[in-house]
């Protein structure tokens, strides 16, 4: 399947498949750089949102997208929370995860 994108250059259903398989790694690495108290988890996180708000724009299907905005905005509550605990932490991140196997398996379906 094609995917319409904002720009007017489409692009196969295969490449949103990947790109959210990609994602999951993503976000399991914020897991780490929690546990370590690493100081770079909020930039890291920060570019993250960029990129998933920048994808929205330009992919105009996923701004309807419930499973999408709930990606979104675990990364916002994690961004907005740095005092979140690890246990915290790692339940919103496999959430986030799941969300993202939820949003690949809708563009398998959709054309793979």
């Amino acid at each position: 399947m094609i995917i319409e994108t904002s720009t007017g250059t489409p692009v196969n259903s295969e490449l949103l498949y990947n790109y959210f398989k990609a994602l999951v790694n993503r976000f399991f690495k914020i897991l780490p750089i929690r546990e370590t108290e690493d100081t770079s988890l909020t930039v890291y996180m920060q570019g993250l949102q960029r990129e998933l708000l920048g994808c929205k724009e330009l992919i105009p299907e996923l701004r309807t997208d419930a499973v999408y905005l709930s990606l979104l905005g675990i990364l916002q509550y994690l961004i907005d929370n740095p005092e979140c605990t690890v246990r915290e932490v790692r339940r919103e991140v496999f959430s986030a995860i799941s969300l993202c196997n939820k949003l690949k398996s809708v563009y398998a379906e959709r054309g793979l």
